[in-house]
């Protein structure tokens, strides 16, 4: 029997120079964060689904029926009908809140990360766009850019680390409230992290490359959310001055004769 030749082709450079995200490229260290970030809220979920595994006492079938699911937000919610009554029952519920509401934020920074558009410029650094947002207005198509840098990042990290930490105190607390097993568990309930916000404030990072009307419609745009967030108070409205009475209106007609 003749022995397989194994035949080498070389393989042509037919990419080179080429990049996918090319802002990333240019920004490795928050590319870093943003693609674990991205990957992480899989674990999130994953671990969720355990937690309702504990709960039905048959993981297969819970991992089965939540992953079924194509929306994550119809997995967030079917977990929560599932989950949030036995929680309640073994006094957890406070606990089983944090925890969710710190799930749903990770999923909108994961979100936001998942469905956008970069852009970057060496000294002002990373923007993202989400486009389906501007498809949906009729009149026009703008572009809503959001700033985001290492820092921010860093904290949306974090708090993804603190949200697991959150996960892994309620997997254990319920195998050690129902009875599953004797031994406490050793997942201490994190200390409170508040959450971070998705991106830096707009007013305050204009992209570089628009238009000087573009750069005011950025502007407007971004003041006019940030006021309906509370991230900034709305300047008062300027006042009109009082309108004359009759008597200050005949006084200055008569000045105005004697002149």
């Amino acid at each position: 029997m003749r022995a397989k030749q194994h035949i080498t082709v070389a393989v042509q450079p037919l990419y080179q120079g080429l990049q996918l995200m090319p802002a990333l490229h240019r920004f490795p260290d928050e590319a870093a964060r943003i693609g674990r970030i991205v990957a992480a809220f899989g674990e999130l979920e994953f671990i969720l689904a355990v937690c309702l595994g504990e709960v039905l006492s048959d993981r297969d079938t819970a991992l089965r029926t939540i992953f079924r699911l194509a929306s994550g937000r119809a997995r967030i919610d079917t977990l929560d009908a599932l989950l949030r009554p036995d929680y309640e029952k073994i006094g957890r519920k406070s606990e089983y809140v944090d925890m969710l509401g710190a799930v749903r934020h990770c999923q909108r920074i994961r979100n936001q990360y998942a469905h956008c558009h970069y852009g970057d410029q060496r000294r002002f650094g990373l923007f993202l766009t989400n486009l389906q947002d501007a498809a949906e207005k009729p009149e026009s198509f703008e572009h809503q850019w959001r700033h985001v840098d290492f820092p921010l990042l860093d904290q949306q990290e974090h708090y993804f680390l603190y949200t697991l930490m959150c996960l892994q105190f309620l997997l254990g607390e319920y195998r050690f409230r129902s009875g599953r097993t004797g031994v406490p568990h050793g997942s201490p309930w994190p200390t409170r992290r508040e959450p971070p916000p998705l991106h830096n404030p707009p007013s305050q990072h204009v992209p570089p490359w628009l238009s000087a009307d573009q750069k005011r419609r950025h502007t407007e745009l971004a003041l006019e959310w940030e006021y309906s967030v509370g991230l900034r108070a709305r300047p008062p409205k300027a006042q009109k001055a009082p309108r004359p009475s009759s008597r200050q209106r005949r006084e200055e007609a008569r000045r105005k004769k004697k002149r």
